[in-house]
């Protein structure tokens, strides 16, 4: 008789995977988040069948690799979330199922040694709210505002390169006289020559292309983003209101200056950060840019947008405002059957994924 826990043959696993993929859609698979593992043991007796002869031998192979997939997944993660991640992990160990769904096994048998492969659907949100609760605890977490600025290109203007060519031309002389005199007479020579050497060179200089913004109001972007910080405790005041109600939180002038560089003026941040002072210690400020769209090359027929999210986040520490979060250029795609549609999913996911890294950040120091 056949072991109870045989694994579906990699045919049946991969035609139910394809057709998993297929229900739930591309946007849907495309949001999740995958982890995978390997796991070998070594056994006292041969394989039968290709399988372990003891159940605990195929039971330990398995949670070695889930729990191997789950420390490869959080290895590409950020500095601040590997941080939470140890101080939760014994507890994500430990209830491994809850937070790695829908597995796809593969083993192998050769001779006394069983390898086993397993790929993971990650239940990220259910991670985030274990080390959110995991988290140093302090007090009540801040008040905080956040803007975060969509934006497409409307122009590029590129510069020819400056060259600048140094030539310079010198000439050298030599003469030499001689004479000899003798009893019988006297004997005069002489030479001159003329050597000109010339030197040439020169460098080229290129200006930076000019980047013209259109910044525009991004359906769904600023409730995305206050949902994420809003979940994990921080009391998040909406921008508007902020800029209403506090003169020098100008809004409109983050939009314009962001229209034509890629950071404020030392002066609006001075004018926001003065008018917050004492009243919201966390500010987020972080720009959302689309960068192309184009057709899914998987001949799907859908349009793939690409963006690219950026964001700091100061605190008042009573005398400045200093730097304590940020989250480099990072890229997200999407899919969607128009490009509005793709274009504010990406726009969307970009924003969810800067907050969350931010939530990590400032979790992993201990802010709130």
């Amino acid at each position: 008789m056949k072991n109870s826990y045989r694994l579906a043959p990699f045919t049946l696993i991969a035609i139910v995977s394809l057709l998993t993929f297929s229900l739930v859609g591309i946007s849907d698979a495309q949001a999740q988040s995958y982890a995978q593992g390997v796991a070998s043991v070594q056994m006292k007796r041969k394989c039968k069948d290709d399988m372990p002869r003891k159940r605990e031998d195929y039971d330990v192979a398995l949670s070695s690799a889930k729990v191997n997939s789950i420390r490869s997944w959080t290895a590409q993660k950020s500095t601040a979330f590997a941080e939470l991640y140890q101080n939760s992990e014994q507890e994500i160990i430990g209830q491994i199922d809850t937070y790695l769904l829908n597995p796809v096994i593969m083993s192998k048998c050769d001779k006394k040694t069983f390898t086993i492969s397993v790929r993971s659907v990650v239940n990220e949100s259910a991670l985030g709210q274990l080390m959110a609760r995991n988290k140093p605890q302090n007090s009540v977490r801040s008040r905080m505002t956040a803007v975060f600025v969509a934006r497409k290109q409307m122009s590029v203007k590129s510069y020819d390169a400056k060259v600048t060519k140094i030539s310079e031309s010198q000439e050298f002389s030599e003469a030499e006289q001689s004479a000899d005199v003798s009893g019988s007479g006297m004997a005069a020579s002489g030479y001159s020559s003329t050597r000109t050497v010339n030197t040439t060179g020169g460098s080229t200089e290129r200006k930076s292309d000019k980047i013209a913004w259109d910044v525009f109001q991004a359906d769904g972007l600023d409730a995305a983003v206050n949902e994420t910080f809003s979940s994990f405790g921080f009391r998040v005041i909406d921008s508007s209101q902020v800029a209403g109600r506090f003169p020098g939180f100008d809004v409109n002038q983050f939009r314009e200056e962001f229209g034509v560089g890629e950071d404020l003026t030392p002066e609006t941040k001075n004018a926001a950060f003065n008018a917050i002072a004492g009243k919201i210690p966390l500010l987020v400020i972080a720009t959302v840019d689309v960068l192309g769209s184009r057709l899914d090359t998987r001949g799907s027929g859908a349009i793939r947008v690409t963006v690219s999210v950026k964001a700091q986040v100061y605190q008042d520490d009573g005398l400045f405002y200093e730097t304590v979060a940020s989250v480099a250029p990072t890229q997200e795609n999407a899919l969607g059957e128009s490009e509005t549609a793709a274009e504010t999913d990406a726009l969307i996911k970009a924003a969810k994924l800067a907050s969350m890294e931010i939530v990590n950040q400032l979790n992993a120091q201990g802010i709130q």
